[in-house]
């Protein structure tokens, strides 16, 4: 295994995300931006959100979506005001969406049913009032799928579509729940992690879970039954926050490194590829 910086010192940095045209975006938090970033190294492109963009997803459009908390979790050097709720940005333009009740906007996905669902777990302090909502893109409407959850996080689509693994930060879990078409079911044994707690998710084509844990310095890899299969660490202090598979074929992992601001490159030999994104799935 080998890792390499592909950029540093742009923000605390979260929410990677590999795009159908093969680029590589991340948010710099702190800075209200979306970087556009090389798999050779070096930014591309900055695109300017405002307040605090915290995760990244694709539509089945190719319009990328921002999770915006605004600002609530840390001070922004944007000067762009923006409310919490939900952004597009199709082509250079910057859409806020609004989304009644918003407080902090967190992770987001393209679920299956083409909605987007994301996480609000609520403001720095408060506990046992974050939501998982999902919201049309179409009409804007947004329902509350899951509410009075301690600091729900990262989630992730398996690869039929049905089943949603959900990172609970303040619990060191993550859940897995049934998508039944109309409602959620819990659905097996959580995934509990040794250390630390979940931030960003991802899936590997095998089915195998991977979560960030900024608080452990770690990313714990996890078997589809939820057993522990092992575990990547780094050289120093990283604080990972989120991850994403990159590359034209899935091949790499990419991690989002809040110490020192970087996005690092994973490279794994010989281990699966990243879980294909489908139209409508993320």
């Amino acid at each position: 295994m080998s890792i390499h910086t592909l950029a540093a010192n742009i923000g605390f940095t979260e929410g990677p995300l590999w795009t159908h045209d093969h680029r590589l975006l991340a948010v710099a938090m702190s800075r209200g931006l979306v970087v556009e970033v090389d798999l050779d190294g070096g930014v591309v492109d900055t695109t300017e959100v405002g307040g605090g963009p915290n995760g990244l997803a694709e539509g089945s459009d190719g319009t990328v979506w921002v999770a915006q908390n605004g600002a609530a979790l840390r001070p922004s050097r944007s000067t762009r005001r923006t409310p919490p709720g939900l952004q597009r940005i199709e082509r250079d333009n910057v859409i806020d969406v609004n989304v009644e009740g918003a407080l902090a906007p967190n992770d987001l996905v393209a679920g299956p049913d083409g909605r987007i669902w994301f996480t609000d777990p609520g403001l720095p302090g408060a506990t046992g009032n974050g939501r998982l909502c999902a919201l049309e893109p179409r009409s804007g409407a947004t329902s509350v799928v899951l509410n009075g959850i301690a600091f729900p996080n990262g989630l992730a689509f398996g690869p039929e579509g049905d089943i949603l693994h959900l990172a609970r930060t303040d619990e060191g879990r993550i859940t897995r729940h049934r998508w039944t078409g109309d409602r959620l079911v819990p659905a097996g044994q959580a995934a509990v992690l040794p250390a630390g707690g979940p931030d960003g998710l991802a899936l590997d084509a095998d089915g195998r879970l991977y979560a960030a844990a900024p608080d452990a310095d770690a990313i714990f890899v996890f078997e589809p039954d939820g057993r522990l299969a092992g575990e990547i660490r780094f050289p120093g202090p990283t604080f990972p926050t989120n991850l994403c598979f990159a590359g034209p074929d899935l091949g790499v992992l990419v991690v989002t490194a809040a110490k020192g601001g970087k996005v690092l490159l994973v490279e794994r030999p010989g281990a699966a590829p990243g879980l294909p994104l489908r139209d409508g799935a993320a």
